[in-house]
């Protein structure tokens, strides 16, 4: 299994230039300390992410490391123009010499969408357009053309075109529904996270979906986000991020369709009933035990990093800074995992490949 670090970037304090130079300073030291890959998360108009445009932080994240992969989870496809996403992704590809993986989604926060005027409603539809009409773009020695419902293009040659002959494409998958739409589409790629599900219901849809895959000939790479805190003892990892952890799920579930009693789109119910399930006083302890975060000992964290790599992921990126947890604090949360927990889940992936 792989091992990367995840960033939506929070800033609560509106000092942008200090969050974006000390994201950047923590994953030139990732790679340092042996992290594989960066994932990077689109998000607008509020504290709880500040990448509007991965595609503007990979690139500077591509001439400031060498060797680690360069993910994108996600990139909002319902909220620009594909073929200007497949140009912007086409050019971090060369910027960064083939270190792109490409994650996507349809979104999911009625603010963002309202903000850049684009309607929900279809967004699913919508999204699986835009994926043909980029991976032909990238795909095509010729001019591409496209007829659907909602994006038309005609006799388009990408330029320039893409390093890798074929850029991973992950799609997000986080409700039963998706699950059956990987394997419909026949996904060589996808991200889970445990959002709407705790992470033994998460992990029961992975392993259940990638067998169905197998089945069809396509063995996935599956890639799982995971907040996580390492202490001496779980108790000390819930004090040590709990604040921090209140301020994000307190934010993010303000801002999810339902919150506050507000029209849920068609298509995003499941996301209704998180919102009424939690509120203000959650337990973080009790989102620990149900895999929703992981919080614990060295011991601990290794064990339960091996059950989901049982279950068949292939990639895990490591949320480490969430709640605008102060840098030094998550510079030694990263050096600790790194010296901690990284050798040996790196040393069980090795003995599984017989390397």
């Amino acid at each position: 299994m792989k091992i990367g670090m995840f960033y939506v970037n929070e800033c609560h304090d509106g000092k942008h230039d200090r969050a974006y130079r000390e994201m950047l300073e923590q994953i030139q030291y990732g790679e340092e300390l042996g992290f594989e890959s960066v994932w990077l998360a689109e998000h607008h108009f509020n504290e709880y992410g500040s990448m509007p445009s991965p595609a503007v932080a990979a690139s500077a994240i591509a001439q400031l490391t060498k060797k680690i992969d360069i993910g994108i989870a996600v990139s909002i496809l319902n909220f620009n123009n594909p073929v200007r996403i497949a140009e912007d992704y086409a050019m971090v590809d060369i910027l960064s010499e083939g270190r792109l993986k490409f994650g996507s989604g349809r979104g999911y926060q009625p603010k963002e969408a309202k903000g850049l005027g684009i309607s929900m409603e279809n967004s699913r539809e919508k999204y699986w357009e835009a994926v043909e009409i980029i991976q032909g773009l990238w795909s095509s020695n010729e001019s591409f053309s496209y007829y659907g419902r909602h994006y038309q293009v005609e006799d388009i040659v990408l330029t320039p075109k893409p390093i890798q002959e074929r850029i991973p494409f992950y799609y997000a998958a986080i409700s039963a529904e998706s699950f059956d739409y990987m394997v419909e589409k026949g996904a060589r790629e996808f991200m889970v996270t445990p959002t709407l599900m705790v992470l033994d219901e998460v992990m029961r849809y992975t392993k259940q979906t990638r067998e169905r895959l197998i089945q069809k000939g396509i063995t996935p790479d599956i890639l799982l986000n995971l907040q996580m805190h390492i202490a001496d003892d779980p108790d000390e990892a819930v004090r040590n991020v709990e604040k921090e952890m209140q301020v994000y799920f307190n934010r993010v579930l303000s801002l999810i369709p339902g919150a506050d009693g507000q029209p849920v789109p068609k298509s995003y119910e499941q996301f209704a009933e998180v919102a009424k399930t939690f509120n203000s006083s959650m337990d973080i302890a009790e989102l620990d035990k149900a895999g929703i975060v992981l919080l614990d000992n060295n011991k601990n964290a290794i064990d339960r990093l091996a059950a989901v790599e049982e279950a068949g992921i292939t990639n895990l990126s490591c949320w480490f800074r969430m709640g605008g947890m102060e840098h030094n604090k998550v510079m030694k949360q990263m050096k600790r995992f790194a010296e901690e927990v990284l050798p040996y889940i790196k040393k069980g992936s090795a003995q599984k490949t017989g390397q």
